[in-house]
Order: structure tokens, then sequence, then C-alpha cells
């Protein structure tokens, strides 16, 4: 209820504003002609002429004139509107040609204002048109009238009329419904213009309940009950009244509410749908790595996600395809080294039956050898026999110094054999670094060195000491050959710092498993770390002399 009261209230407040407005200019106008010096002496003029009987209908048409001259600037510009100035001996100024009262109309008005105060308005209200012409058209008008004081003698009546069209059609265009009647009444309670055109000139009923304190009223109006509201118009004491039927209100409310629950409930479902679409947007990311991470469960690690983009989930998905690929990338790596220790299995089973082949033919010839009573031969194949044993079981890589040392002698049997010299082995061995582990076959680059380079006579004697130095075994190599010019030592020296570095170029030169001296130095080095210690020297007797220092505790 109270909303529809409040509509109702809100549209005969911005009628009063728009209804104003056309009284406003009837006032402008009103006071105008109150305070315009030249139409007054206008007047004055006529009064004087017609004192002296000197009227005649030329000099009244150029007062017309003149005085329609001095309004032409306002009027153009004002709400189109009647005007009539009259004066007490019987001249009458009209701005239409058809507007003419009959003479008693206007001596009735003339005495009911003659003796009231200048500058005064009367609001006269609503009047049937006084223009015959137009009277079909528009049968009423709304006028004010006021005096006008020319002489202590003599005052002139004004009176300025507007259609009640106007003000009717105003009314009908801010009816917010097709029932609700809205009116203007007057002080007296006369419906002076309605919405509905046969109610004009009748009288309001609940005038005096209109009066009553409160902001609305609910009467029983044309059998119904109409819920009633009044607003104090701005001029005249006049009221414009609104008169809705309660149960259209009601209905009203009813629409009105109807209709914000529908629009809170298309805007709630948009804002749902806006929500899902979001959430969607937002976990679709999470939906994609999920997948994948599902496809990567089950066994497939060609599956990627393809999220790009600065989010965290975007930056995640990257991070997982570029992991997917470097395992992808070392899974084909493991696959290449796994096949390719497996042909090297395949080659290591089928390189073992060659060298049983050739030990056993190895051995039965050194039989053979020994029966015939050659036992230099057979000792030589013996020693051959045993060194390629050696060489072919590389399993363990580590071997007792005492076995290097056997491995060394039968080496440089056959060495004095194929090079037909005579070259001696010495051995100054500590019993406590005998059982000292050692790489296997670290020694047979040194003696192999010195027996092609160090002796020119082809005989001279090999010298191997082996001593505790700390946790560790110092060993040595020496022999009693030419040696190396200074030049030569500056250069062998240069290619172990070379080795060091990992960048000996002469791998496989001249050694008989194809490992040089730098290659040991590297190989040690590898095993030994910083603690590994090899120094080259000429000895003082003549000849190159080698020492190691290996630690000792070293976990391979």
């Amino acid at each position: 209820m109270q909303l529809s009261v409040s509509q109702s209230e809100d549209t005969l407040e911005v009628l009063d504003i728009q209804m104003s407005d056309y009284f406003d200019n009837l006032l402008y106008l009103s006071n105008y002609i109150q305070f315009s010096e030249p139409i007054k002496a206008i007047l004055n003029r006529n009064i004087e002429r017609s004192e002296k009987g000197l009227t005649t209908p030329e000099s009244n048409a150029l007062d017309d004139i003149e005085i329609s001259r001095n309004l032409e600037g306002l009027t153009n510009l004002l709400v189109p509107s009647y005007l009539a100035i009259v004066l007490d001996h019987g001249y009458t100024y009209t701005n239409h040609p058809n507007l003419r009262w009959a003479d008693q109309r206007w001596e009735q008005l003339y005495a009911e204002f003659a003796d009231t105060s200048s500058y005064g308005i009367h609001w006269i209200g609503l009047h049937p048109n006084y223009m015959e012409a137009e009277k079909e058209q528009f049968p009423y008008l709304i006028s004010i009238a006021g005096v006008v004081k020319l002489t202590e003698k003599h005052k002139a009546l004004q009176m300025i009329s507007i259609h009640e069209e106007n003000i009717r059609t105003l009314l009908k265009d801010r009816a917010f419904d097709s029932q609700q009647e809205i009116m203007l009444v007057d002080a007296n309670g006369m419906v002076l213009s309605h919405n509905q055109h046969e109610l004009i000139e009748s009288g309001f009923p609940y005038y005096e309940q209109m009066k009553q304190a409160g902001s609305y009223h609910v009467v029983q109006y044309h059998q119904k009950d109409y819920l009633m509201v009044s607003h104090p118009f701005s001029y005249g004491d006049w009221s414009l009244v609104s008169l809705v039927p309660q149960r259209t209100a009601v209905g009203n409310i009813q629409k009105v509410m109807g209709n914000t629950l529908f629009i809170l409930l298309f805007f709630f479902l948009l804002f749902l749908i806006l929500l899902v679409l979001i959430v969607s947007l937002l976990t679709k990311p999470l939906k994609t790595l999920n997948k994948v991470i599902k496809q990567v469960r089950r066994g497939n690690l060609n599956v990627r996600s393809g999220l790009r983009g600065r989010g965290d989930i975007e930056q995640l998905g990257h991070s997982l395809d570029t992991m997917m690929d470097t395992i992808e990338h070392m899974i084909e790596q493991i696959k290449t080294v796994e096949k390719s220790k497996r042909k090297a299995e395949l080659e290591m089973l089928q390189a073992q039956i060659n060298p049983h082949f050739l030990f056993n033919t190895l051995n039965s010839l050194r039989l053979n050898i020994s029966m015939n009573g050659d036992q230099t031969s057979s000792k030589l194949i013996q020693s051959l026999t045993l060194l390629l044993r050696m060489t072919f079981n590389r399993k363990n890589e580590f071997v007792p110094l005492k076995m290097e040392i056997e491995v060394i002698r039968h080496y440089l049997k056959l060495m004095n054999f194929k090079s037909n010299s005579s070259i001696d082995l010495a051995e100054d061995l500590e019993p406590s670094t005998l059982e000292f582990e050692v790489p296997c076959f670290f020694l047979q680059p040194l003696i192999e060195n010195s027996i092609l380079h160090g002796f020119e006579q082809k005989s001279g004697t090999i010298t191997i000491m082996s001593k505790t130095e700390g946790n560790g075994v110092e060993i040595c190599v020496a022999d009693n050959g030419k040696g190396l010019t200074p030049d030569e030592l500056q250069l062998l020296q240069a290619e172990l710092q070379l080795t060091d570095s990992f960048e000996t170029e002469n791998r496989n030169k001249s050694s008989f498993t194809g490992i040089g001296i730098g290659n040991v130095y590297q190989r040690m080095h590898l095993i030994y770390g910083y603690k590994f210690l090899m120094k080259i020297e000429n000895s003082s007797s003549g000849g190159t002399q080698i020492t190691f220092f290996i630690p000792g505790n070293q976990e391979v």
C-alpha cells in the first residue's frame, strides 16, 4: 500500500512543477502589465479622450496596435493565453479579435475587483470559454484577474486565461494506471480539471476529508474503494488529488513485487551462469592437468597438457610437460644403454669361448713341448698363458701387489724372448706391502716404456721397490738405462698435466694393453683422486725413476 501512496505522491509533485510553469507565465504577464509605464500611458490617454468626448473607433484601434506592439515580444515567448484589459468607461483591449464578453459580465467583474488593492491577483479558476468560435473545441478556461491602478480616480481590470485542455493533458500523461483519476480542485471543492473530461466542473465529495491529517485515505468512490492522495497546489489554495482503486493499488504492488522478484531471479540466474562459466574457465586447466596425470599413471608418457600462460596452473602444466619430455628422453637413453649393455654381454659371452679355447690349446702345446724336453719354450708358453689369462679375466680391478709383481715377471720373460734382450728384474719389496691391493696392470706400461725406450744395448736392470708410507704405499720403478734429456722430461711432465685435465690424445700409443703412461696416471687419479701422487725424474745413477704414492683405505 505504501508503495502505491509514494507513487501517487511522486506523480502529484511532478504535476505541481509542470502546472506551475503555466501559471508562472500568467503571473509574469500580469506583473508586466501592472508595472509597464508605456501601457499605462496608452490607457491614461484613452481615458482623457473619453472624458473630453474625443473618442473615436480609429483612436481606439491605434491604442490597440500600440498595446499589442508593447506585448508582442512577451506573448510570443509565453504559453498561448487570452488577455483582456477593460477600462471603467467601456474601452476593452484584447489580444484576440474574437474575444468579446457581454457588457454585463465585464461590469460584474469590474464591480467585484474595483475596490481591491492593485498588485493583487485573483484566482478566478474555471469558467466557460467566452469565445464563441472556440467554445466547442475548448469549452473551459482557467483565468486569473488583477487591477491596474492608473490614476487616483481610474483603474483598469486585466484578465488572463489559458485553455483547461492544457492542464487536462498533463493530468492524462501523468496517470500511471488507466483506472487512476487525477484532478485539480479549488478551495470550494469544485473540480477545475480532470483527466476524465465529463467530471470537470463537478463537486468533489471528499474535499473535507482530504483536508484531514494523513498522507492518504481510503474512500468509497463510484461504489468502489479508492486510495485517495492529495497534494497542495502552489497557487490559489487549490489542490491536486489522485484516486486509485484499492484493488488496483494492491495489484500494482503485487505486480511490482512480481517484477522485482523476476528481475532478482533473472540476475541471480545470470550471476549463476557467469559464476559457472568463470569457475569452468578457472578449473579447465586443472581438469586438463588431472587427465594428463591419469594418463601418465596408466603408463602413457606421450601425453602432454599443452597448457601455456602466466597463471600458476599453466606454469605447473608447462613444467609437467617439460618434465615428461625429460623423462621420455632419459628413458630413450636408458633403452639405448640397456641395448648396448645386452650387446656387450652377448659379445662377452662369445669372447669367453675364444679365450678358453686359446688357453686349452696353449696348455696342450706347453705339455707337448715339455714332454719333448724343451723346458724354455714350455716356460714361455706358461708365462704367455698366465699373462693372457690375467688380461682376459678383468673382473677384479684390484689385485694384491705380489700378484701384480708376478704378472710383471712373466711379462718381462716374454719381452726378453721377443726382443732377444737380457733385462733383469730386481725387487726390493717390504713384506707388509705385498698384500696391499693395487689396480691391475698399472705397472705394465712403465715396464714396457723402460724396455722399449730406456735400454740401447738391450740389457740392464729394472728395479721395483715398495715401502709403507703413512697409511699408503710408495712404489718406485727405476731402470739403469739412458734416462731422459731435460726436454724429454719436460715434455713428459707436460703430457701428464694434459692427462690430468682429461685431454690426452695418444691414449692407444705403444703399450701391450693399449694404455699409455698418461692414461695410467689418469686411471690412478680417477681412482684415488688428489691423494694419489706420481713423480717422474732421472735417477742419480742414470736411467729414469717413476715414484707413486697410493693412499690406503680407498673405497672403490
